[in-house]
């Protein structure tokens, strides 16, 4: 798959090293981990999980490629959260590259992608409710905030639609979430 500026690819065993200068980044993870790196295993089990999911529904949280310089940036798309039935759309990105509009493109993408050719019903995005910037990227894709729920132990912020609302507000297939 692929946007303008980006291909969503999906990842295989052994992209570990890919995944890992993110995953140890303090300000990648200040709102997943409250800052602290994930570990070689951690890092291992979310590339398998993403594989599976891949295998099991076509889609999975795409490795996002830049296309001009073909380096790994993050990754956008819909993925498990341990402890929740839904699915989750969610993003993470280099903080070189933050505010160039990547989330947004690929969050897109992705949306347009479990819908439109995996027929999935609806998903839900859920963030720290202090990380505003994520929070945006929810609304410019299309999803609406329904409030706050308790994961992990913490409080997050909850967005979601579902397919026809998306499709309905996308019907130029534009992906602009409205």
């Amino acid at each position: 798959m692929e946007t303008e500026r980006l291909q969503l690819l999906p990842w295989r065993a052994g992209d570990e090293w890919l995944l890992e200068p993110l995953a140890t980044d303090p300000l990648v993870m200040r709102y997943i981990t409250g800052g602290a790196p994930m570990t070689a295993e951690q890092i291992h089990g979310f590339v398998d999980r993403q594989v599976a999911l891949y295998a099991e529904l076509g889609l999975c949280r795409w490795r996002l490629e830049l296309k001009e310089t073909r380096e790994t940036i993050g990754f956008a798309g819909v993925g498990r959260l341990t402890g929740m039935e839904e699915l989750e759309i969610g993003w993470w990105l280099a903080p070189v590259h933050w505010g160039r509009g990547y989330a947004t493109e690929a969050g897109q993408a992705a949306l347009r992608d479990a819908f439109a050719r995996c027929g999935l019903a609806s998903v839900i995005s859920i963030t720290r409710p202090e990380n505003e910037a994520s929070q945006r990227v929810m609304q410019r894709i299309g999803l609406r905030n329904q409030g706050r729920r308790v994961h992990a132990g913490l409080e997050h912020v909850v967005y979601t639609t579902t397919r026809e609302e998306w499709l309905g507000a996308n019907s130029d297939g534009s992906g602009s979430g409205g």
